[in-house]
């Protein structure tokens, strides 16, 4: 007991299990994946049922999946433990069958019963305590703290305190209403969130992923500093249906960065490439790390409303990324990747042309209008489907049953974490702090919209460290998106300014888990991949302040023009003038001076206004023909 308590704020560590062990939690995760699959295409479940269902099948999992803290035994799983589990297993049997009764009572006016108490409890320190397993003890502590805000709020005085709230009734809102634990969050990463992290789970299984890196290869290797491109391309690929930066650094990043570096690429640069393309995924269409479809749920916004309003950010993203590389490239007179280790362009479509289709068949439905889960059941069809047009990459009854039990296992931390932000939005709504956050920030702001905004992303950043990006969006939404209310800021501008620097927390230090990843595999220095990260990923972080200002980024269907056409042009091509300053290179080696007049033009051509546009223009064209002049001279002399 006095080791756990000593050890209590640490980090827990993922098992490696087998024998008995490994079959207990593939079974139950197995299980799980099954049920949700019935649940999304041929129940009606009702849904708070359907919450805590899916929460304790969570716990459970949590608990044989995960150590106490580092250091345990990861090859089996502990008596102790499985008590846990079991405890989870009985806590959610019974709220589940007390489900009838929950919807007919008053909150706060019906008494609970003893037993209501006891499982409350035992579910909310459950999911305080996983988190803590799972991701550390920096966004349990977070809850705790609005938990004991909460309770002792009252306790602080002046304008943060708030009227005294019987523990008892706190309880009673946290668990047994929609407004903690099972808001918001919980429902859509009971729901659409499960069911994509399922369909990565079969993509990934299928063989597409190797699909994805041949045809980077194949499609950017060819060209000037090709290995830094395929790294950009694989990742945009991979991170579109992942949406984990994490995850993609370590599956993209294994094979890229050791091709970047062996090419003449340093290490730093390596690693930072891949930890921000692998970033990118959260904010590039058709998914956005699930994200899209928290927004649909918190927002109230059509998803193919966010779709289309995301994908010039996302496109000017990776153009900025792609063309860093290769100036880069050029800077430094890399090459391509040698013509015999590119696999051929029509070989590699004709091979995994299949795996075309489960994308088509998502994104199509989706834009059809169908619900968000049935199009992820079908997209996962699809990939089984896709999977048996080869014999290679036939899936198997073992893969389709390891498909389904990492896609349980995959879930339980974004899962946790959306519990975790049900705690937080609990505490915010309770106490009335939502609107002194929001005031606050105001007045801190200084009353304008910039100041507001800085103080906005800020917090989106630190609140975001170390989260997955739908995590990220479910715990800072409620945060930060009423001061931007506030501001008078429509909702869809508000609220993709808090996906986006949710998302950049995974390269921003301290806690850049993206970054630090690549870094590992780089070889380099964590740290300075990190802060080379953000500088890459510089425009990301630009972007969102000139589309709260100019909404026309965020492209609308409705209001779709040839001024459209004329922003989207003068964007892209911004970009890349920000691009060349940054990296110093467009034709040709370019100065100081020559570099931040780049860079100036294209900030001027992102703002989408068309004196600037032009302006930044004007002068993006006088700096490229004079280095064409320039070359032409020298070659002449020469």
């Amino acid at each position: 007991m006095l080791k756990y308590l000593a050890n209590i704020t640490k980090e827990g560590q993922k098992r490696k299990l087998t024998g008995k062990d490994k079959r207990i939690i593939s079974a139950v995760a197995i299980i799980m994946s099954l049920y949700q699959l019935w649940q999304s295409t041929f129940s009606s479940i009702q849904p708070l049922l359907h919450y805590s269902i899916h929460l304790t099948f969570i716990l459970v999992l949590g608990y044989m999946l995960y150590t106490p803290y580092e250091g345990c035994d990861i090859t089996k799983i502990p008596k102790h433990d499985y008590l846990l589990a079991i405890m989870a297993a009985l806590s959610g049997i019974y709220y589940a069958t007390q489900i009838p009764r929950y919807l007919l009572r008053w909150p706060q006016v019906d008494p609970l019963l003893a037993l209501d108490i006891v499982a409350g409890i035992i579910i909310v320190l459950f999911v305080i305590e996983l988190t803590k397993r799972t991701m550390g003890s920096v966004l349990p502590s977070i809850g705790v703290i609005f938990l004991l805000y909460a309770l002792f709020g009252h306790l602080i005085p002046g304008y943060i305190g708030h009227r005294r709230i019987v523990p008892i009734d706190v309880l009673d809102q946290l668990v047994f209403t929609t407004n903690g634990v099972f808001t918001s969050p919980i429902v859509v990463a009971s729901t659409y969130v499960f069911l994509f992290v399922l369909f990565g789970s079969f993509f990934a299984n299928s063989g597409a992923g190797d699909f994805f890196y041949k045809f980077s290869m194949s499609v950017a290797g060819r060209y000037t500093g090709g290995a830094g491109k395929v790294a950009v391309v694989a990742s945009a690929l991979f991170g579109m249906i992942n949406g984990s930066p994490t995850a993609n650094v370590v599956t993209t990043g294994s094979f890229t960065i050791p091709m970047m570096k062996k090419v003449g690429y340093d290490s730093k640069f390596a690693g930072a490439v891949n930890a921000v393309a692998a970033t990118g995924g959260g904010i590039m269409p058709p998914i956005m790390g699930t994200a899209a479809f928290l927004m649909v749920e918190m927002a109230g916004i059509p998803y193919i409303d966010i779709a289309v309003a995301a994908a010039l950010p996302g496109i000017l993203f990776y153009l900025a990324l792609g063309f860093m590389v290769h100036f880069r490239a050029k800077k430094l007179g890399l090459t391509a990747v040698d013509p015999k280790d590119l696999p051929p362009v029509g070989k590699t479509l004709k091979e995994g042309f299949p795996f075309i289709l489960p994308l088509v068949v998502l994104v199509a439905m989706l834009i059809k209008g169908y619900t968000p889960s049935l199009a992820a059941v079908a997209g996962i069809v699809s990939v089984i489907a896709a999977s048996f047009f080869r014999k290679e990459t036939r899936m198997s009854m073992e893969k389709i049953l390891k498909s389904l039990e990492d896609g349980a296992l995959q879930s339980v931390i974004v899962s946790l974490s959306c519990a975790i932000a049900g705690i937080v939005i609990n505490g915010l709504m309770i106490t009335g702090l939502g609107g002194k956050i929001a005031s606050l920030v105001l007045s801190v702001g200084g009353g304008n919209i910039f100041g507001a905004l800085l103080i906005t992303a800020v917090l989106c950043t630190i609140l975001g460290m170390g989260m997955p990006v739908a995590a990220a969006y479910a715990l800072t939404v409620s945060l930060a998106v009423p001061s931007l209310y506030e501001l008078g800021i429509p909702p869809m501008p508000a609220h993709m300014f808090v996906v986006y620097f949710s998302t950049l927390s995974a390269i921003t230090p301290p806690v850049a888990v993206a970054a630090y990843a690549a870094a590992g595999i780089a070889e380099a220095n964590a740290s300075k991949v990190g802060w080379y990260a953000c500088w890459m990923g510089i425009v990301s972080f630009i972007v969102p302040f000139i589309f709260i200002y100019q909404p026309v980024l965020l492209i609308n269907i409705k209001t779709f023009s040839l001024h459209t056409l004329f922003v989207m042009f003068g964007c892209m091509l911004g970009v890349i003038a920000m691009a060349a300053g940054m990296e110093g290179w467009l034709r040709d080696r370019a100065g100081k001076i020559t570099r931040i007049a780049l860079f100036i033009s294209g900030l001027m051509m992102l703002y989408p206004e068309t004196m600037t546009t032009v302006a930044g223009l004007i002068v993006f064209a006088a700096i490229y023909a004079y280095q064409r002049i320039k070359i032409k001279n020298n070659s002449l002399a020469a």
